[in-house]
């Protein structure tokens, strides 16, 4: 009798008692409310890449048609300029040929400057306020955009104007000559003035990857003189 009754008491092993059901539900809700936290950021996180995406993508449309609009006003002035020049005596041409191979070596040197060139030096000028160091911290923050200028727009833009103005000095140096001559002396003259300009560039650029900091302090200080960026004022902290 006293085995049967103890057989009674005992409770099955398969049911749960009311406490450990209710803990298990807090797990699993915990189990949920973590979960879905982590979708979240991980939503968060994918909208923030698509954002950033799409503002490379607006900055490099707006970049594009800036430096369209800069390359066309740019090539007619250079145009126009080698044009007027083409009116007057055979010197005025040749002296703006030595200019845009010139402009054309220093810009390109210029733009190898700025993307070699090590930032920390710049900025550590630019805390001490020394003359010319915020132009300097400008150029080389914007490092890609003054190489396309430099190395892209003008060295293409001065090495067509040039080829221009070099036809034009041929033509009025052989006017009285055969036509074979005129046509010897253009490919000579030629190939003189792509060697100067593709020498002149590589002397100039390893100038420039060793002596970076110098360059863009000078081409700082030559900028300062036509612009002077302000600082930010400190916004007061409210107490």
């Amino acid at each position: 009798m006293k085995v049967k009754k103890e057989r009674k008491n005992k409770i099955p092993s398969n049911i749960c008692r009311p406490d450990e059901g209710a803990f298990s539900l807090e797990i699993k809700e915990e189990h949920l409310s973590s979960s879905q936290e982590e979708d979240i950021q991980f939503q968060q996180k994918q909208k923030q890449k698509r954002d950033k995406k799409n503002l490379k993508k607006n900055n490099t449309v707006k970049w594009t048609i800036k430096i369209t609009i800069i390359t066309l006003i740019l090539a007619l002035i250079f145009s126009f300029a080698s044009e007027y020049a083409g009116l007057l005596h055979y010197s005025m041409s040749i002296i703006l040929l030595i200019l845009l191979i010139s402009f054309s070596i220093v810009a390109d040197a210029i733009g190898v400057a700025v993307t070699s060139c090590d930032p920390e030096p710049i900025y550590a000028m630019a805390s001490r306020k020394e003359p010319a160091s915020r132009q300097a911290l400008l150029l080389v923050r914007n490092a890609e955009k003054v190489s396309n200028i430099c190395c892209d727009v003008i060295g293409d833009i001065c090495s067509i104007v040039s080829g221009a103005c070099l036809i034009i000095i041929i033509t009025k140096m052989t006017v009285n000559l055969e036509s074979n001559i005129q046509l010897i002396m253009n490919i000579i003259f030629s190939s003189i003035v792509a060697a100067i300009t593709v020498g002149g560039k590589a002397i100039m650029k390893d100038i420039a990857v060793n002596k970076s900091k110098d360059l863009v302090m000078i081409t700082a200080k030559f900028m300062s003189i036509f612009y002077n960026p302000k600082e930010k004022p400190k916004r007061k902290r409210k107490k």
